[in-house]
C-alpha cells in the first residue's frame, strides 16, 4: 500500500491536467479563462448565488427553528422538520441525476429552485406544524434537484482545468452565511418574526433563476437515446431504490432520537428498507471499495460521516460538558467554515496543483483532518482549554477543504458525459446516507449511555473515537481511488 508520503507527494501525470495555463508550440505559457471571466461569469454567479442561498437557509433556518416550532406548537414533532428535508432531498438527488443525464441539468435546476420557494413560502406562511413539516419536505426536494444539476453544470459548462475553482468557489459560499447566518435569523426572529427567515430567502430566489436560465437553455442538450424494456424497468427500480433509501433515512433519523420503543421499532425498519436500497444507488463496487469511481463515491461517504458526526456533537459537548453557553458553542464551528474554504481555494494554486496528484491530495487531507480531530477527544478533559475546540475544527476543516472538491472533481473525471448526472446524485447520497447514519448511531449511544439530562466525558470521547475511526477507514482505502 502506498504510504502517506508516497501519496502525497506524486507529480501528475498530465501538468496541465489541473490547468491554469496552456503551453504553446514554442514553449511558452499563456493564461487561461478563469471562472469570473466574460465568458463564465454568468455562470459563476448564478451557481454561486444557488449555493449561498442553500447555504443561508442551512444556518438561518437551524437558529430559527426552535422558535417556529414552539409558536405552532409541535415541539414533539421538532425533528420532523429537519427529517423531512432530508428524505425528500435524497429523493430529488436521484430523479434530478437520471433527467440530467437523458436532457441535461436545466430543467432539474429549474424545477428545483422553483420547488425550494414554494417550499420557503409554505414553511413561512405555516399556521400548523403540519404545513411547516410539508414546507421542509418541499424545500428539501427542490434542494436535492438543485445541488445535482449544480454538478452537472459545472461538468458541461467549464473544461476540465476550471472545474476543481468551480468547486472551491462552491465551498467559499458557505464562509459567509456560516459566520452571519445565524446572527441575522436572531435578529429577524426577535424583531419581526421567524416567518422572515424562510419568506426573506424566498425572494431572493429569483436572482440565481436569472442569471442561470439562458446559460442552461444554451448548454448543449444529449439527444436521448431510445430505451429498451430492461433499460426502462433498471430506471424504475432506481426510482423505488430512491425512495425506500428516503423513507429509511427519516426513519433512521426519528428513531434514534430517544431509546423508547418507538425507537427500537424504527431503527431496524429504517436497516430493512435502506440495507437493499442503497447499493442500487451507488455505483457497482461501491460498497467493495472497488478501484476507481466506486472508492471516490464510498470516500465521500465515510469522510462525511466522520466529520460532520463530530460536527453535530460538538456544541452539546460544549454546553453540557464544559459548561460553555449556547452561542459561544456554535461559535466554535465558524472556524471551520473560514478553514475550509481556505483550502479549498488554496488546492487550486499552481504551487499545490504542480507538486501533488489528486488521489495524494485526498489523503493528505483526509490524514489532516483526522489528525486535527483527536484534539477534540482532548477537549472533553475539563483541563483543556476551550480554545482547543476552534482550532481543531480550523485544521480538520482545512484537511475536509483539500478532500471534498478533489473528490468532487475526481467524480467528473472518472464519469463518463452521460453519467455525470447519476454519478453526481450518487456523491450526494453517499454523503447524506453516511452522515445519517453515524449521527443517528451516535445519537443512540448518546441517549443509551446518558444518565439524566447530560452525558459523561466518557461518552463523548467513544463518540469521537468511532467518528474517527471511520475516517481512517478512508485514508486506508485512499490509493484505491486510482483506476486499475
Amino acid at each position: 500500500m502506498t504510504t502517506l508520503v508516497d501519496a502525497a507527494l506524486e507529480t501528475p501525470e498530465d501538468p496541465d491536467h489541473f490547468g491554469l495555463s496552456t503551453a504553446t508550440t514554442t514553449g511558452e505559457q499563456t493564461p487561461v479563462d478563469g471562472i469570473f471571466s466574460p465568458r463564465y461569469l454568468a455562470i459563476t454567479i448564478g451557481f454561486i448565488s444557488s449555493v449561498l442561498l442553500t447555504a443561508f437557509e442551512a444556518m438561518a433556518v437551524s437558529s430559527a427553528m426552535p422558535v417556529a416550532v414552539a409558536a405552532l406548537h409541535g415541539l414533539p414533532f421538532y425533528s420532523l422538520a429537519f427529517s423531512a428535508y432530508l428524505t425528500t432531498s435524497l429523493f430529488g438527488m436521484v430523479l434530478a441525476g437520471q433527467r440530467a443525464d437523458r436532457r441535461g441539468p436545466r430543467l432539474p435546476f429549474l424545477s428545483g429552485i422553483c420547488a425550494f420557494g414554494v417550499g420557503l413560502v409554505t414553511a413561512g406562511t405555516a399556521t400548523t406544524m403540519a404545513q411547516l413539516v410539508l414546507g421542509r419536505a418541499i424545500q428539501g426536494f427542490g434542494g436535492g434537484l438543485v445541488i445535482v444539476a449544480l454538478y452537472v453544470l459545472v461538468g458541461r459548462a467549464y473544461p476540465e482545468h476550471l472545474r476543481g475553482k468551480a468547486f472551491s468557489a462552491m465551498a467559499a459560499c458557505w464562509v459567509l452565511p456560516g459566520a452571519v447566518g445565524p446572527v441575522i435569523a436572531g435578529v429577524l426572529t426577535e424583531d419581526l418574526s421567524w416567518r422572515w427567515v424562510f419568506l426573506g430567502i424566498a425572494v431572493l430566489i429569483v436572482i440565481p433563476l436569472v442569471l442561470l436560465a439562458k446559460p442552461l437553455r444554451d448548454l448543449p442538450r444529449p439527444e436521448p437515446a431510445p430505451q429498451s424494456e430492461a433499460e426502462s424497468a433498471k430506471l424504475r427500480r432506481v426510482r423505488v431504490a430512491a425512495g425506500l433509501t428516503a423513507l429509511g433515512a427519516g426513519l433512521m433519523q426519528l428513531g434514534s432520537q430517544e431509546i423508547n420503543l418507538i425507537g427500537l421499532i424504527l431503527a431496524p425498519l429504517a436497516l430493512v428498507l435502506l440495507i437493499p436500497s442503497v447499493p442500487r444507488l451507488l455505483p457497482p463496487g461501491t460498497l467493495r471499495a472497488r478501484r476507481g469511481l466506486p472508492t471516490v463515491i464510498l470516500m465521500r461517504g465515510l469522510m462525511a460521516g466522520c466529520y460532520f458526526g463530530i460536527e453535530a456533537f460538538i456544541p452539546l459537548m460544549l454546553e453540557q460538558h464544559r459548561g460553555m453557553s449556547v452561542t459561544f458553542a456554535g461559535l466554535s464551528l465558524v472556524t471551520a467554515t473560514v478553514g475550509w474554504a481556505a483550502s479549498s481555494w488554496a488546492i487550486n494554486r499552481p504551487f499545490v496543483t504542480t507538486r501533488i496528484s489528486r488521489p495524494g491530495l485526498v489523503r493528505l487531507g483526509i490524514a489532516i483532518g483526522l489528525v486535527s480531530l483527536l484534539g477534540d477527544i482532548l477537549a472533553v478533559d475539563s483541563r483543556t482549554p476551550l480554545w482547543t475546540v476552534a482550532a481543531a475544527m480550523l485544521f480538520a476543516s482545512l484537511g475536509m477543504g483539500m478532500t471534498f472538491p478533489t473528490i468532487s472533481v475526481l467524480t467528473l473525471e472518472l464519469s463518463e458525459p452521460e453519467e455525470q448526472g447519476t454519478n453526481s446524485a450518487s456523491l450526494q447520497v453517499a454523503d447524506g446516507i453516511t452522515s445519517t447514519t453515524t449521527i443517528a448511531l451516535g445519537g443512540g449511544i448518546y441517549h443509551a449511555l446518558s444518565t439524566g439530562s447530560a452525558a459523561s466525558g466518557g461518552v463523548f470521547v467513544l463518540l469521537y473515537s468511532l467518528f474517527i475511526a471511520v475516517g481512517a477507514v478512508a485514508w486506508l482505502l485512499a490509493p484505491r481511488v486510482r483506476r486499475a
